[in-house]
């Protein structure tokens, strides 16, 4: 058996003073083998956490860099792009300018005299032949013209058949708004109407003799318009003055004014298409989208819409006064709040009257539907009782209120909300009918009517019992004192009745409770029983009086969000009407100027002098040519000839076409509403035949071929690309000589020069792709910035306005040429124009892309920048210091050591004791 062995305390001492040694050599070696004086979370959970999240973000950036590095070679590739675009436009440019220097134009010369005609065709005149020859060359102007079809043209006329008229009308329906000594108001004037009723011809007969006698006298007609005329039987008020407003008509005491019917809803009743007005609305994606087909859909469905953005509550008003509501199909009626109704069941049970409070008869049972079960009642309960114990099922309790009349024990339930429940059936184990009376009627017995024989009883007993409370008991006393009426008014209690009668006595309970009689001290044959014990069978007691009634609930109707519809009050009304005014379009040198002319004097059948007509003319030349001249068409006039029409003149003859359009320019000006003027050709100054054809050629088609005299002879330079034919017929006689003149080939070859390098705009930016991506081709790069990718940078090729686009010819405006292009140094110069436009749009596309590469590259060495301080400030968490950790070795190997000699003092000393002891 073995023991424990006992070290001595300085050996034990020694001993865990070389194994913390040991343990602290092994983490300093670790931290020497490693670099790190933190190699796990054990060493120092805070510095190594922090560490880690600091190297696993500086791992992330450092992931973007990549992105980064690939997004700047994206945009130096758009860079190349644009710069071989550039190049290739001032290619482009270079070959137009070379076209524009060029004039070797091709010529020929050939004879010509005074009867010479001269065709000219190809070249720039195209598919068109121009004729020349001295005989045309002079030919007289002629101004440009249109003038109104009417003789003597006065504007738009009154008439009572016409919808408008020349002054502006106050139109009055009449729709039985009236009757006599209605008042209304004209201009001002008050006017009391005539008539029983006032007809339309007491009407007007009333307002005009009112205004005539007034301050406005002769300022207003008053009539009634035609039969058959859109005014037919309506009274027209009209002004004399055509440039005068409209009569204010307002309706006084006793006039009834018409209203129009409307129907209101709001936006969110609307859960799909409706019908308004018989049109077929769609209710659209927006509440904008559906007013918008409500007005689509307002002249054809006779109605007007006003909608409020707030509220969205939308409103259809009839167009006609007294004009019914516009029907509305899809919107539900709008309502209120219906209160609606509670469940209610009435029963009366049989009760009877005990010492003035009612009581129930009989014990029974109460089947009531929805209850847990019966409910039980006991014969003597009081209406207190009856209401407690019905409100005991907590059925009925939860659904209804529970009322019992005390003086007739009726029972009512009612609903307590308005749920629209079925009202419960009631019903009672007994009979619900009236109760039949127990009783029993004496026969053979003596007349107890008589205080006599009542008295011959004395000394005997009676007692009624029905089985429920206390019997009545009632000793019949002595003789002296006794008599039938003290007998009866004895047995007349507890719901008993007794009666004496010559055969005996009756006895009865109305509540049809059977009872018992017993009679005992004489002979039961003296009041009319058969025997001295005696039990009813006749009466029938009854639960409730009759069968419950019920009154079923209706449950509370919720509003109903739709449409109100205010219905139309009929009655006189009035629309005011503007002057008629002959409407139509002046076109001239490419400018358009809307023109409008009213009538000389509005009123109907009002006088129009001479005065009049002139005033309005000048008024009405005045007006046109301010409204041309406010248009930019200053170079026609309006006026009057002296016929009276009215006319459009050019103010110089020239090849200009002058045209009139619109709702009454066939009206006014008929059919030929277009005219051209022709433009003057003046003398010619040469005077020898070759110089009169070099003046009339350059003349008429300068710039398009260039005629000079050469040696005698006519010479004619073809400035086209393209082949210029000429028929000589050189003595008027027909006999043509043809002549082709060539193209300018020079630049015809430089229009191909030119498409081909337009050709090299489109391939050099679809070659301008890196890694798939191609910026000039619209694509999107996008280059995220940090590691939670909420920084980012989009770059796109994009327009002036921001609009994405991809960088081609066709975008820069630079279009294919044809030869017929470089025909004229002109359009060369437009093309250069579209050229230095292009090149504008490259430079600004530029300049962007080099903004973008900017960005990324200060963001890419700002990453840089980051990773390294991340990692910095990791290693400062994590790394030991080597000069420290190999001087704490040192250190630790001399404490082992001296740890070690220690040790083996210990034990030298332990072996000495030892040796005492052998």
């Amino acid at each position: 058996m073995g023991s424990d062995v006992s070290l001595s305390k300085a050996v034990r001492a020694n001993l865990l003073s070389l194994q913390n040694t040991a343990t602290m050599m092994d983490k300093t070696q670790n931290r020497l083998a490693t670099g790190n004086k933190v190699n796990s979370a054990l060493d120092n959970p805070s510095n190594f956490f922090t560490a880690s999240a600091l190297n696993s973000r500086a791992a992330d950036m450092s992931n973007l860099l990549d992105s980064m590095a690939s997004g700047i070679k994206v945009i130096e590739a758009a860079n190349n792009g644009i710069t071989a675009l550039t190049k290739n436009l001032e290619s482009m440019q270079s070959t137009l300018r070379q076209a524009r220097q060029d004039k070797s134009f091709q010529t020929k010369s050939f004879e010509v005299n005074d009867n010479t005609k001269i065709k000219l065709g190809g070249g720039q005149f195209g598919d068109l032949d121009v004729d020349v020859s001295l005989a045309t060359a002079t030919v007289p102007g002629v101004k440009a013209q249109l003038e109104t079809s009417a003789v003597s043209y006065l504007g738009p006329q009154s008439t009572t058949a016409s919808e408008t008229g020349a002054g502006a009308r106050s139109v009055i329906s009449l729709g039985g708004g009236f009757t006599n000594g209605d008042q209304l108001s004209v201009a001002g004037v008050n006017v009391a109407l005539t008539g029983a009723p006032p007809t339309a011809a007491n009407i007007v007969s009333d307002i005009q003799t009112a205004l005539n006698s007034s301050p406005q006298a002769g300022k207003y007609t008053v009539s009634v318009g035609a039969v058959g005329s859109p005014n037919d039987g309506k009274i027209v008020i009209e002004t004399v003055d055509t440039s005068a407003a409209a009569a204010t008509v307002t309706f006084g005491t006793g006039s009834v004014a018409a209203t129009k019917g409307s129907t209101t809803f709001n936006f969110s009743a609307i859960t799909s298409g409706i019908t308004a007005g018989g049109q077929t609305i769609p209710t659209g994606a927006t509440f904008e989208d559906f007013v918008a087909n409500l007005e689509a859909g307002a002249e054809a469905g006779g109605y007007t819409v006003v909608a409020d953005d707030t509220t969205e509550q939308i409103t259809l008003t009839s167009t006609q006064w007294g004009g019914a509501a516009p029907t509305v199909t899809g919107v539900p009626i709008a309502a209120g709040v219906v209160t609606g109704s509670a469940a209610e069941t009435e029963f009366t049970l049989t009760s009877y009257n005990d010492a003035g409070t009612q009581k129930l008869t009989s014990d029974q049972d109460l089947t009531i539907a929805g209850a847990t079960g019966a409910i039980s009642l006991t014969a003597g309960m009081t209406a207190a009782q009856i209401k407690t114990a019905i409100e005991g099922d907590t059925n009925i309790n939860a659904a209804f209120n529970v009322a019992v009349n005390a003086a007739t024990l009726e029972v009512t339930l009612t609903e307590k909300t308005n749920g629209g429940l079925a009202a419960p059936t009631v019903t009672s184990s007994l009979a619900a009918t009236t109760p039949t009376a127990a009783s029993v009627t004496g026969v053979g017995g003596s007349d107890l009517t008589a205080d006599a024989n009542v008295a011959a009883l004395a000394g005997s007993t009676i007692t009624l019992d029905d089985g429920f409370g206390t019997p009545v008991t009632y000793n019949i006393p002595p003789a002296t004192g006794t008599d039938s009426a003290d007998l009866v008014a004895a047995l007349s209690t507890g719901g008993f009745t007794a009666t004496a009668t010559a055969n005996g006595l009756n006895i009865s309970r109305a509540d049809g409770r059977n009872f018992s009689i017993q009679f005992s001290g004489a002979p039961s044959s003296a009041i009319g029983l058969p025997s001295s014990t005696y039990t009813t069978t006749n009466g029938v007691e009854a639960g409730l009086t009759a069968a419950a009634t019920t009154t079923n609930g209706v449950a509370d109707t919720a509003a109903v969000d739709g449409q109100t519809i205010t219905n139309p009050v009929a009655g006189a009304s009035v629309e005011t009407v503007a002057a008629e005014k002959a409407t139509f379009t002046v076109s001239y040198d490419g400018k358009t100027a809307e023109i409008e002319i009213g009538g000389v004097k509005g009123g109907i059948g009002s006088a129009v002098n001479a005065l009049d007509i002139k005033n309005w003319q000048d008024a009405t030349v005045e007006a046109v040519n301010a409204d041309l001249e406010a248009a930019g068409i200053t170079g026609v006039e309006a006026k009057f000839d002296e016929d009276g029409k009215f006319q459009l003149v050019a103010k110089t003859a020239e090849a200009k076409t002058l045209a009139v359009s619109g709702d009454d320019a066939v009206a006014l000006f008929g059919t030929n509403g277009v005219n051209t003027g022709v433009a003057e050709k003046s003398q010619l100054n040469a005077t020898k035949t070759v110089d009169k054809f070099v003046e009339l050629i350059n003349r008429d088609h300068a710039g398009k071929v260039r005629a000079s005299n050469d040696n005698g002879k006519l010479r004619i330079e073809n400035l086209s690309t393209q082949e210029l034919d000429i028929g000589v017929d050189l003595n008027g006689n027909d006999a043509i000589t043809a002549l082709k003149i060539d193209g300018n080939t020079v630049r015809a070859n430089l229009s191909k020069q030119f498409n081909e390098l337009r050709d090299q705009l489109d391939k050099l930016s679809d070659d301008s792709s890196f890694n798939g991506i191609n910026l000039l081709r619209g694509d999107k790069l996008k280059i995220t910035f940090n590691e939670s990718g909420t920084s980012a940078i989009d770059i796109q090729a994009k327009d002036a306005n921001g609009n994405v686009r991809s960088i081609n010819a066709s975008n820069l405006g630079v279009e294919s040429l044809i030869a017929e292009d470089l025909d004229t140094d002109e359009a060369i110069d437009a093309f250069l124009g579209k050229l230095s436009s292009a090149l504008t749009e490259l430079r600004s596309q530029a300049s962007a892309f080099g903004s973008n590469l900017s960005s990324v590259e200060n963001r890419q060495t700002f990453t840089k920048n980051m990773i390294n301080t991340l990692e910095t400030g990791a290693a400062n968490l994590t790394l030991a210091d080597t000069n420290e950790e190999a001087a704490n070795l040192l250190a630790l190997q001399t404490r082992q050591q001296l740890s070690s000699s220690a040790l083996s003092m210990a034990s030298q000393q332990d072996q000495a004791v030892l040796q005492l002891l052998r």
